[in-house]
């Protein structure tokens, strides 16, 4: 019961940081990677507490997988983060939490054509119905193979693609010196790296106003920390097995909040795209007997 009470908390937690995005990227209040700074600056800085300040030991993991460390950084801390912030420019909270679910899709992929991970019907169908319905959601359209020069909003599937690789390049470095370590390590080499970013590009630190500020506060102790932490935590009651599925919940989270918070509206065509993809995730997340 501990195990899916953390994960549902951790969920729930997940499931607002579109929404408080949303509101943010809408209102132009502050940039996308000033955004993701603030909120990887405060995630690094809660995540101090938990690894207790075990600096030495940090450093020592970190001369020993120094170039997987950099690259987890990159993927997960600076693209994984910025692509969400940036495609809640352009589309609706819903959408973006939808496409970022749909990562397993990738890491399906890539573990199949990289870690030659064994093949299944179950999988091929799961990826293929997964791409269909990622192209529904992304045009809102069912007639996916038809374009006529309008818009259509990619970002939040690059995040989910980076988050794929992310989880298949740290599932050895997870496992071998923590899953926090790890992420710690990750988020401070990342959050040096968006710093640097934002003062190349010369964007204003602090936002427009106040709330660019506070919701990088938010976002960085809440979601990230405190979320990623009792997730974790989770690992310790329940197998990975049966906690994964709870993360498809934080769409149907993002959703229900976007209604009463941003008034949002989806499609019935938005919500056959969802029906497809969470089918995908079923298939390619079935249990071989």
């Amino acid at each position: 019961m501990k195990g899916y009470i953390f994960g549902l908390i951790s969920v729930f937690l997940w499931g607002t940081v579109f929404v408080v995005s949303k509101f943010l990227m809408q209102g132009e209040i502050i940039e996308p990677i000033v955004l993701s700074f603030w909120r990887f600056f405060w995630a690094t800085f809660f995540l101090l507490f938990v690894i207790k300040f075990k600096f030495r030991k940090i450093f020592i993991v970190f001369k020993k997988d120094s170039l997987r460390f950099l690259f987890l950084a990159i993927s997960r801390i600076f693209l994984m983060s910025t692509f969400i912030f940036i495609s809640l420019k352009t589309s609706s909270a819903t959408i973006s939490s939808v496409l970022m679910s749909s990562n397993p899709i990738f890491v399906v992929l890539i573990s199949i054509f990289f870690l030659k991970d064994k093949i299944t019907l179950e999988k091929v169908l799961g990826v293929l119905i997964g791409f269909v319905g990622c192209a529904i959601v992304i045009k809102e359209d069912i007639n996916i193979f038809s374009w006529n020069g309008e818009k259509i909003n990619i970002y939040a599937l690059l995040a989910a693609i980076c988050w794929a690789i992310y989880t298949v390049i740290g599932e050895k470095p997870t496992k071998k010196y923590g899953a926090v370590e790890t992420t710690f390590i990750a988020s401070f080499i990342g959050t040096i790296i968006l710093f640097l970013s934002v003062k190349f590009l010369r964007f204003n630190l602090f936002g427009n106003n106040l709330y660019g500020f506070l919701s990088g506060l938010y976002l960085g102790i809440f979601p990230t920390g405190i979320g990623f932490t009792l997730w974790f935590l989770a690992l310790n009651y329940l197998k990975p097995f049966y906690l994964a599925p709870i993360q498809y919940l934080t769409p149907v989270i993002t959703y229900i909040l976007s209604i009463f918070i941003l008034k949002e509206k989806i499609s019935s065509v938005v919500f056959t795209g969802m029906f497809l993809i969470f089918l995908s995730l079923f298939l390619i997340q079935k249990k071989e007997d």
